[in-house]
């Protein structure tokens, strides 16, 4: 059952008690949203971008790029998602999702944990994100580049899936021995480039399992060329040789804050001919009260 309490003055007021409860969240988020603001990203990820590979190399890297991305969520799927954020003398902050993906510009988490921000809501639709207060029984815009939840993570990194959408790839290497969170595999290495009016993060390396096509660590970097964070991926479950993959996990070192981690899972991940259209509307949010059970 949704959480009985006081509705607040404003948004403001919703945002900021929440922030002081969890005060790790708020200061981790404006240190983030500066660094993604002033390192990594550009004026804005366009919806649809011109690629400029080109050759037979570039045409092959983002053929493998393609088939990563819908290894690890499917273009239409529904999930539950969970993110822990841990930082030295600061209390974890865990937070967990239901997760709607409709293509690679609809969107969907519906916090159901902790109880304190049950309701509230991340929702994309095509280039625009919103966050739902229920509180406050307000939304605002939020940028692609904020840190979602003061995590390492930003908006980006969680609602843009699809990169063979938003960048060019080439090949790296080829039959290199690559350790993800929890296995080495022998993988291709992409490097990946932010298309002309799609700008993102200015270099990210892929190294993405030769066989299956599973992404096992990404590496950012920043125009001049600093590491900004690495992602591991491990975990990967699945009913069958055959089936796609129904959970795994990721975690995540910032470079410039190595004491702090963002640990991500992902479970009952199923792909969907398709995704009801009612989840990406504001007024459906506003009312859905899901029961649910872990």
């Amino acid at each position: 059952m949704k959480p009985k309490s006081s509705k607040p003055a404003s948004l403001t007021q919703a945002f900021f008690s929440q922030a002081l409860f969890r005060p790790a969240v708020f200061r981790s988020a404006l240190f983030s949203l500066t660094l993604f603001m002033t390192l990594a990203l550009g004026s804005g990820l366009g919806l649809a971008a011109q690629s400029g590979a080109t050759g037979a190399d570039g045409a092959e890297a983002l053929a493998i790029l393609k088939k990563a991305d819908l290894a690890l969520i499917p273009a239409n799927a529904e999930f539950r998602f969970s993110l822990r954020y841990s930082r030295p003398g600061e209390e974890d902050s865990l937070d967990s999702f239901l997760s709607f993906k409709k293509g690679d510009l609809k969107y969907l988490f519906f916090t159901y944990a902790p109880d304190s921000s049950y309701g509230q809501c991340h929702l994309r639709i095509d280039s625009t994100i919103w966050t739902y207060f229920p509180l406050a029984d307000e939304s605002y815009k939020s940028s692609y580049k904020s840190a979602f939840l003061g995590s390492g993570l930003s908006y980006a990194d969680v609602m843009y899936n699809e990169l063979s959408r938003y960048y060019d790839a080439n090949i790296l290497e080829r039959g290199i021995k690559v350790r993800g969170l929890d296995s080495e595999s022998d993988c291709v290495k992409l490097e990946l480039s932010a298309r002309k009016g799609a700008d993102g993060y200015a270099r990210i390396v892929c190294s993405i399992d030769s066989g299956n096509f599973l992404t096992l660590r990404r590496d950012y970097y920043t125009k001049s060329g600093e590491l900004l964070k690495t992602i591991l991926f491990g975990g990967f479950k699945s009913a069958s040789a055959t089936s796609g993959v129904q959970a795994f996990n990721l975690e995540v070192t910032d470079a410039l804050d190595p004491g702090a981690k963002t640990f991500g899972r992902f479970w009952e991940m199923k792909a969907v001919k398709e995704v009801p259209e009612k989840y990406f509307s504001l007024a459906f949010i506003k009312t859905w009260q899901p029961a649910v059970k872990e």
